[in-house]
């Protein structure tokens, strides 16, 4: 019976472990996804910018 319950106990940790490197892998998706919609935003807004810039100059806001 102890032997099976320190069995346990080691695959709880092993288990544990597992989802600690699931997690960490999760992590590092989710921040890279981050950074590619970052760059994605800041070119879009970026050439918005530009584009609201013309439409002032050409209606002579500016």
């Amino acid at each position: 019976m102890l032997y099976r319950s320190v069995e346990l106990g080691e695959e709880s940790v092993s288990i544990g472990k597992r989802m600690l490197e699931k997690q960490d892998d999760t992590i590092t998706e989710i921040k890279g996804l981050r950074e590619d919609l970052k760059s994605y935003m800041e070119e879009r807004f970026d050439r918005l910018e530009r584009e609201v810039t013309a439409i002032k100059a050409r209606l002579g806001v500016m």
